[in-house]
Order: C-alpha cells, then structure tokens, then sequence
C-alpha cells in the first residue's frame, strides 16, 4: 500500500463498518473451530488484529516499517519486519496463523502460502481472508495496490496446492454484495481512492456495521453463495 494508507487506516479502523465487521466474523470462526495457541498475524498492519485477538496471535509481522510502527504506537511490542515470502521462524512452531487481506497484494501467493504451511505445526489452522470475484477489480483495488481478487475455485486451489486441508470455505460480506458489487464497477476506472480510508457518517456507518457482522450470528448455518470476500480456515495435518 502506499505509505499515507497506513495512516489513514490507523485513523478510521477502529471506527469503519468493514474492519469492524472483518473482525467480528473472524472472531467467531476462532471462537467455534480454532483452539487457543502460539500465533502469528500476517501482515499485521497497524495492529488492529493482534490487538483484538490475543488468544490466537500474540506476534506480528509486516514488511513494512510504517504499518509496525502503527502497530507499536498501540502498545504492541511483538513484532518484527518480513517478508511473508520468506518468514524468519522456525519450521513446525506455530498454532495459528491469520493471513486477514494480504495474498492479494502479493505476486508469488503459492509462495506465501508454503511459507505459512512450513511455519505451522502439525494440526495448527491458518485463516485466510482476501477479496472475490475478478470482475470487481476497481480503483479500490488499484489503490491498495491489489495484484487480484480472486475467484473461488482459485483460491481453493491454492490452498490445497500447499498441502492444507481445508475445514471451512465460504464467501463473507454476503448481504452487502450487490450494493458493494454496483459501487465498484461504477467506480471501476474513475481513478478514486479506496472506499476504506474514511469512515461513512455515523448512521450509514452504523448500519453498514450490523449488516456485515450479522453474518456472525448466522455461520455456519446458513450458506453464503455469493459475497465480496472469501474466507478460508485450512489445516496443516502433517
């Protein structure tokens, strides 16, 4: 991302429907299926997730040096700058590992995602997160400096080509999608900024909250054929 996105991002997550909403159902997916252990997040940003969910990452890491430093300004002290391609820990050392919105800025994500396969214990869980569906690619995406989104059968894929098991696998944000869908492809080419960077006016903010994290009370009943993201909980069963 570029580097005044660090900042911005400090400034509204604590407050913006998305990161709020992202939090909620990733909480509830660790909270049902995912036993309390040694963690990493990565990449970690400004810190929001290692803050929020101690019980599974305790450390971060991030390449760059503005996101830890955001991350360090929240009082986080386990830290360390890396590339996710090439992580400096250990083989097999891991219980948990959250990869919440990041394959999608990187090139080589089958490279990512052996890396994160090695770095785990037998039985440790990795939750993934990354935005859907090609098609939406907008300026969104160009700001954060995605290389994709990716479609379902592509991620599932990858994920499996690493050698997980994948115990859940379902698309997120699933009720806001066609609003999401019409603003993105509106907004395709218009050369705009992220719509993340600012936090919408405190009942549309509000609303938009409640609707996503719903989705929280409703997993894993209740299927989700279509959504803006994709959220995948993998095993390492060797």
């Amino acid at each position: 991302m570029e580097d005044a996105e660090y900042s911005r991002m400090a400034a509204v997550e604590r407050r913006h429907w998305w990161f709020r909403g992202r939090l909620a159902i990733v909480r509830t997916f660790l909270r049902r299926y995912v036993p309390h252990g040694a963690g990493l997040d990565c990449s970690c940003g400004t810190g929001m997730t290692l803050q929020a969910l101690p019980q599974w990452v305790q450390a971060g890491a991030d390449l760059h040096g503005l996101a830890l430093e955001a991350s360090r300004a929240r009082g986080l002290k386990r830290l360390f700058r890396a590339d996710l391609r090439r992580l400096p820990v250990a083989d097999a050392t891991l219980d948990v590992v959250t990869c919440l919105d990041t394959l999608e800025h990187i090139q080589e994500d089958t490279t990512a995602l052996a890396e994160i396969f090695r770095v785990l214990k037998p039985g440790g869980n990795a939750l993934f997160t990354v935005p859907a569906h090609p098609w939406m690619f907008s300026s969104h995406d160009r700001a954060l400096h995605h290389v994709r989104r990716y479609r379902r059968g592509e991620l599932k894929q990858r994920v499996l080509g690493a050698g997980f098991e994948i115990r859940k696998f379902r698309y997120i944000n699933t009720a806001l999608f066609p609003l999401i869908a019409a603003v993105r492809l509106v907004a395709r080419d218009d050369g705009s900024a992220s719509d993340t960077d600012k936090v919408p006016a405190g009942p549309v903010n509000w609303a938009l909250y409640q609707t996503f994290a719903l989705e929280r009370l409703l997993l894993p009943w209740v299927p989700s054929p279509w959504g803006v993201s994709l959220l995948c909980l993998a095993r390492k069963t060797r």
